[in-house]
């Protein structure tokens, strides 16, 4: 059952409008679509996505919260395109074009947040959960898991991931499969007296998350502050372009010396030098080398009308022009002179 569909805007809390957004809420998108495909009529299991809670001034974010009769399992989605490797201190590292870098694991991010989830219901039991004889029942002895779902298309070296890293790590059209296996056969539970929540009991869950994430979408709303939070690790940005030791200018009839003139319609990043510039290409496309400080920008600079970062960059005799891939915008980003 469906309790809380994906959120249909990317733009949620901690998210910028930029191409990483995007496809990390694709990926997501992919990830509720195979819960909804699997769990969407089940009675038992209960899918909460884009579930945001607040306790005692540390936020969560939870990507996606699978409720069952035996407790909860954590799912952090992660787009990753290209390999993944794990080493044995639980260090991820990840490759882009052929860069190898490293990354926050999302095994722990998913852990902390499962530490906020966890205090959040301890704190409030006796909202959820049933009392027995008398004694108030709890959620400490429950199944916890965590789990990190990753695109389809990533390359996993299982081999080099210690086994409770690799056991945690599913691509996103097996993560059902996963889901099932951890929930096992419930009958068969049942009769092995497995600490179990009652219908009731996961119903009351489900309604007080519920809650307790409109609660928190209403504050980022009206524009409070979000409190410094567990899961706020830093964001997985791909390697920024990295030149050869030895470009070449892009066309011959421009090999100007690094001080030839430009308008200024771009800037080192470096220095902010807007004039000394040379235009250049090289493995990733077309840049600009700095005639002051050497450093290389890249042309391909964020669309100007709806500040999307895919931009491809095309050249016309001394003008690179910009093309947006999202808005079809045309722009100029450098001209040579």
């Amino acid at each position: 059952m469906i309790l809380k569909e994906k959120d249909a805007s990317p733009n949620g809390e901690g998210r910028g409008g930029d191409e990483r957004a995007f496809y990390g809420h694709k990926q997501e998108q992919d990830v509720a679509f195979q819960l909804r495909r699997e769990f969407g009529e089940h009675k038992q299991i209960h899918v909460i996505n884009d579930l945001r809670l607040e306790h005692r001034g540390e936020r969560a974010q939870i990507d996606h919260l699978i409720l069952h009769p035996y407790g909860f399992i954590i799912v952090e989605s992660k787009s990753i395109v290209g390999e993944v490797t794990v080493n044995a201190a639980g260090e991820w590292s990840r490759s882009y074009q052929g860069n190898w870098m490293g990354m926050p694991s999302p095994i722990r991010q998913a852990e902390l947040q499962k530490m906020v989830l966890g205090r959040l219901l301890a704190a409030n039991v006796e909202k959820i959960i049933s009392k027995l004889l008398g004694i108030q029942g709890g959620v400490g002895g429950r199944d916890w898991q965590v789990l990190c779902a990753v695109s389809s298309t990533a390359i996993l070296h299982r081999d080099k991931m210690p086994k409770k890293v690799a056991d945690r790590v599913v691509k996103t059209e097996f993560l059902a499969q996963k889901i099932k296996d951890i929930v096992g056969n419930i009958a068969i539970a049942f009769i092995k007296a497995k600490p179990t929540f009652s219908r009731r009991e996961l119903a009351n869950i489900g309604s007080f998350l519920l809650e307790q994430s409109r609660q928190v979408g209403a504050d980022l709303v009206h524009g409070d502050s979000a409190p410094s939070t567990p899961e706020s690790a830093a964001p997985i940005a791909e390697p920024a372009p990295h030149y050869s030791a030895s470009p070449v200018p892009d066309n011959a009839s421009f090999q100007s010396e690094p001080a030839a003139q430009a308008e200024s319609l771009l800037t080192c990043k470096q220095c902010g030098e807007a004039h000394h510039l040379t235009g250049m290409y090289g493995q990733y496309g077309y840049y600009v080398k700095c005639g002051r400080c050497s450093t290389n920008t890249s042309m391909k600079q964020p669309c100007p009308a709806c500040g999307w970062k895919s931009v491809r960059v095309s050249k016309d005799g001394p003008e690179y022009t910009g093309s947006c891939r999202k808005c079809a915008k045309q722009f100029l980003v450098f001209r040579q002179e």
